[in-house]
């Protein structure tokens, strides 16, 4: 990424950070947070060994719930623009999915407003934000498009293809859509980085600070 500045992707492009929504209750996309936090699924298989470590696998109780209760990525918000409508949302599911090229997955919930929107999009914006930005993570993940304009006294501007671009993020990419893939209450979108930026330093907001966040639309 360019130090404070629009960057345009070329052959040597900088990938944008390798990123990671939550509760005890579902969160803002859909993932819950530590403690009670129901996983993928969270169905046992079948079978009925144990395996290594003493730690039940396949046929165990719980389900993965104790791999997934562990995790604590960082938030990102993600904003879309399509048929004259906008929308964003706060999500936990997303990372860098290859280095060469360059591509990162951001997986939106299907009850969320911001994924009817996705679903028309040709691009998708993807913003870090830091643990002093709770507001910022309140509106977009304790709201929803369907009753609030969520963009209403934000600092934005329009990006490449349209999209929105939260002027506050610490660090931001404008991706286009290669490929939606459906992975159960959440659909993937593959994106291909062609524009970023970097704002203010500070310690990210992690899935961890969000827990407390009720969703706006929770998956159950």
């Amino acid at each position: 990424m360019a130090d404070g500045n629009d960057t345009q992707a070329g052959d040597g492009r900088t990938n944008p950070n390798g990123t990671q929504d939550e509760g005890g209750r579902p969160g803002p996309s859909g993932a819950r947070a530590g403690g009670g936090r129901t996983g993928a699924g969270g169905a046992p298989g079948g079978g009925g060994r144990t395996e290594a470590g003493g730690v039940a696998g396949r046929g165990g109780q719980g389900g993965p719930d104790g791999f997934f209760d562990r995790l604590d990525p960082d938030m990102c918000v993600v904003t879309a623009v399509a048929g004259g409508d906008r929308s964003g949302c706060l999500v936990g599911f997303a990372s860098q999915c290859s280095i060469r090229p360059p591509r990162f997955a951001v997986w939106l919930s299907k009850a969320n407003h911001t994924y009817r929107v996705a679903r028309a999009a040709q691009c998708l914006a993807v913003h870090l934000i830091t643990r002093d930005q709770r507001g910022l993570a309140e509106r977009f993940g304790g709201e929803t498009g369907d009753e609030v304009d969520k963009f209403a006294g934000l600092a934005w501007r329009e990006g490449h293809g349209g999209a929105a671009v939260l002027e506050d993020a610490a660090a931001w990419f404008v991706g286009t859509i290669l490929h939606r893939t459906d992975g159960g209450d959440h659909v993937g979108f593959v994106l291909d980085p062609v524009q970023w930026g970097e704002g203010h330093d500070g310690p990210l907001l992690r899935l961890s600070d969000a827990v407390t966040i009720d969703a706006g639309h929770p998956v159950d």
